[in-house]
């Protein structure tokens, strides 16, 4: 099988956890929700980095940075395709206390075509993740969120080798349990391939219509297929359709700070409080 992916985040991150937010179907508050419940960590005084992975660079934009300057351009393709690039040279602080970020922008859409001859290709962000966490004189976090972009390619390969764990954002919707089929399908190619040892997190259901009855089914639907095939992972706090949601997105603030008292936002509050207790719980499943 050759080198063994598996993290065990006391040694190869010193105790940090990564967790990604992944989704090969887009449109499903994946971004949405790493930023709000990165904010909403910070906001509770945990020390987080969030990783922006995606080429629309829109968790970027939502922690109140422009993409296309000069001092965020490129940040994550060149962390991907120059092997020599530090990840403490690429971090910047955001509008938010305890709230760093690493960001994105269109040019990590060439990510794949450059990485594709390279050697160890899949392994890029895990190296830099593991250098970071090692040295004696960067900053320590709590935990790295990483957003995905919603594909399959070495862009997302290299999130899914580096994470510890993984958050599945999904829409109460039909196509949402073949979804859940087709993503375990394929975690459990990558782990059979890479020998990935990424833990499930949890399931996330974002745009969430309680007075649909039909969301209300797909719902219980959803939860007893994912509890039945793979455990207890349905986060208990549902991710309500939100026009305060869009608003803070126009406003390039995460809804957690722009209208806290939304049902979104307190959602996102509790999804952040059990996200804290599943990483404890987990602690002790690495290695």
């Amino acid at each position: 099988m050759g080198e063994s992916y598996l993290i065990n985040p006391e040694y190869a991150y010193r105790g940090m956890r990564v967790v990604c937010f992944a989704n090969e179907k887009g449109g499903v508050a994946k971004t949405t929700s790493c930023v709000n419940i990165a904010a909403a960590l910070a906001r509770k005084g945990k020390s987080i980095l969030c990783i922006d992975m995606d080429a629309q660079a829109n968790a970027t934009l939502a922690l109140g940075l422009d993409a296309d300057t000069p001092e965020t351009e490129w940040e994550t393709f060149s962390l991907l395709t120059d092997m020599h690039l530090a990840l403490e040279r690429v971090i910047f602080p955001t509008m938010i206390e305890n709230l760093d970020i690493v960001p994105a922008d269109r040019q990590l859409s060439n990510a794949e075509k450059m990485l594709i001859s390279e050697v160890a290709r899949e392994t890029r962000l895990r190296s830099k993740l593991k250098d970071f966490a090692r040295s004696a004189f960067t900053k320590h976090y709590d935990v790295v969120l990483i957003d995905c972009p919603p594909s399959l390619d070495l862009v997302t390969l290299n999130v899914l080798v580096a994470s510890t764990d993984m958050i599945v954002p999904v829409q109460p919707k039909l196509y949402s349990l073949k979804g859940m089929a087709r993503l375990g399908e394929t975690v459990a190619t990558i782990h059979s391939q890479l020998n990935v040892q990424l833990k499930l997190l949890g399931v996330l259901v974002c745009m969430y219509d309680k007075t649909a009855s039909l969301d209300v089914t797909v719902h219980k639907l959803l939860r007893d297929k994912v509890t039945r095939e793979y455990g207890d992972f349905v986060f208990r706090a549902a991710i309500a359709k939100s026009v305060a949601v869009s608003e803070a997105e126009t406003d390039g603030k995460p809804v957690v700070l722009h209208s806290p008292e939304s049902p979104a936002a307190r959602a996102y509050e509790q999804v952040a409080d059990e996200l804290l207790e599943r990483l404890e719980r987990t602690q002790n499943m690495y290695g």
